[in-house]
């Protein structure tokens, strides 16, 4: 449960018994019955009026937590009414459960604004590129590719690459070194590969609208 306090005052005579009505009722759940998984399910929506205390206006009421009620996206509506029962003012919630919470702090919930969108997935893109002499780069499914050349490679394959992508190489030579990579008509202004044993050249190209990728500054060596 989420414990809520907070304090009632009237503007001119601060805390005073009876002066304002306050409830609480479950909203945002759309065409199904609101309920906690294995525990129950909600039909009482409301709580009845919160009792104020008359010398310090004073409240506290237990609510379930909307992080554990099924469907996700739930809210409080808290009414707050004087003392001849005139609505002055609602305003949303959202509590975690377990979690207190004071209503003189805590900023309303606007049920209107719509979530924040989901952060983009988090997935491999660097593919290890098998050595071969027609070795293929695949853009259309990655952005980074890495190889150890064994050899010169002397028909390389860059294809399927997606306009204003960024494309990554990470060349390295092997044990024995020397080996040339002679990028195909497609790839323009490539570093040369450094040729020490055990090196890495590394190089970031741009793909253009037809497929071409330009470099976007020079390649570094790293022996």
């Amino acid at each position: 449960m989420a414990t809520v306090t907070g304090n009632a005052f009237t503007v001119a005579d601060g805390p005073k018994s009876g002066a304002t009505h306050i409830w609480a009722q479950l909203c945002g759940y759309g065409s199904q019955n609101p309920r906690i998984n294995g525990t129950a399910v909600f039909t009482g929506l409301r709580t009845v009026d919160l009792e104020i205390d008359g010398n310090t206006g004073a409240f506290s009421v237990q609510l379930y937590g909307n992080d554990t009620i099924v469907p996700a996206g739930t809210y409080y509506v808290f009414t707050f009414a004087n003392e001849n029962g005139d609505i002055i003012q609602t305003n949303a919630y959202r509590f975690i459960d377990g979690q207190p919470y004071d209503l003189n702090l805590t900023n309303p919930y606007d049920p209107n604004q719509p979530p924040p969108p989901l952060p983009p997935l988090i997935t491999n893109l660097l593919l290890p590129v098998g050595a071969s002499d027609g070795m293929v780069f695949p853009g259309d499914t990655y952005t980074a590719f890495t190889t150890i050349l064994p050899g010169d490679v002397t028909h390389p394959v860059v294809e399927g690459m997606v306009p204003g992508n960024l494309y990554t190489f990470i060349i390295k030579q092997d044990g024995t070194g020397g080996h040339l990579l002679l990028w195909p008509s497609n790839v323009h202004n490539a570093t040369r590969i450094m040729p020490t044993p055990n090196s890495t050249t590394i190089q970031t190209f741009v793909a253009d609208g037809i497929g071409d990728l330009w470099a976007i500054g020079p390649g570094t060596w790293s022996a």
